[in-house]
């Protein structure tokens, strides 16, 4: 893999860590084809329970686009589509947690991929932005992340003004989970993984799905989908160890 994507795998979570801190770890087209190609396969890989996506340094998580690169005109896959939005649907596609653990500030399509990611973490001295107006563009790629996230009228304030918001801003707007001092920043993460650790990996993976489902369709058309994603899930072999270790008041044993 590249240098600028760094792949470890701790027991059992990926943890991809952006690799450009001189630009602040800054999206070229190696390292979105590399972010897309390490979540893809973590997707498939039965042995992992997460992924975490964060940064080197303590400066910057994502700063966007590298717009040395993309100068021009935005970078495109090899398919035409925008790299960034391709690392997006990765993240968004991955039957596995993905989570955020946020060192430094976010702005752009770093955004971008912190809104697509299923929990997110940061450091109290993190800030969040959408500049991209003040270099002649618009973060509609973002904004299909956010639109889902924030409410309409701090996403226009965001957008139009280019003003970073705090990380505690941040999650009162729900943008993140949690935010904590940096030296905190690691135990917070371990704790959510050891808590993903206990519960069962089919269910999360159904259920993931099953919230991205719901979320673009019609509210009047939720509970009929529910129902029947409840239908399956309760016959599954996961739901049934689930029961008897209840029954025999013990820990469940998920099969990997």
């Amino acid at each position: 893999m590249a240098n600028e994507l760094l792949s470890e795998t701790h027991q059992d979570v990926l943890w991809l860590t952006l690799n450009r801190p001189e630009v602040h770890n800054a999206l070229n087209a190696a390292m979105t084809d590399a972010l897309t190609a390490a979540i893809r396969k973590a997707s498939g890989d039965g042995g992992l329970r997460a992924v975490v996506i964060t940064a080197a340094g303590d400066r910057s998580f994502c700063s966007g686009a590298d717009l040395k690169e993309s100068a021009g005109g935005m970078f495109l896959s090899r398919d035409g589509t925008n790299p960034i939005a391709d690392v997006m649907r990765a993240i968004e596609g991955c039957d596995k947690p993905v989570i955020a653990r946020i060192n430094g500030r976010v702005l752009a399509g770093g955004l971008g991929l912190v809104a697509a990611c299923d929990l997110a973490y940061a450091a109290d001295h993190a800030e969040f932005g959408l500049p991209e107006v003040r270099v002649g563009l618009f973060p509609a790629m973002v904004a299909a992340q956010l639109l889902a996230k924030i409410p309409m009228n701090r996403l226009q304030e965001m957008a139009y003004l280019g003003l970073p918001i705090t990380a505690v801003e941040a999650h009162r707007l729900g943008l993140i989970n949690r935010v904590v001092p940096s030296a905190e920043l690691d135990g917070v993460v371990e704790a959510v993984l050891a808590l993903l650790r206990q519960n069962a990996p089919g269910a999360i993976a159904a259920g993931k799905t099953a919230l991205q489902t719901m979320r673009r369709m019609p509210s009047r058309e939720r509970l009929a989908f529910a129902e029947g994603v409840i239908a399956t899930i309760s016959g599954s072999d996961e739901a049934q160890e689930g029961r008897l270790a209840f029954a025999e008041k013990r820990k469940p044993l998920w099969v990997k």
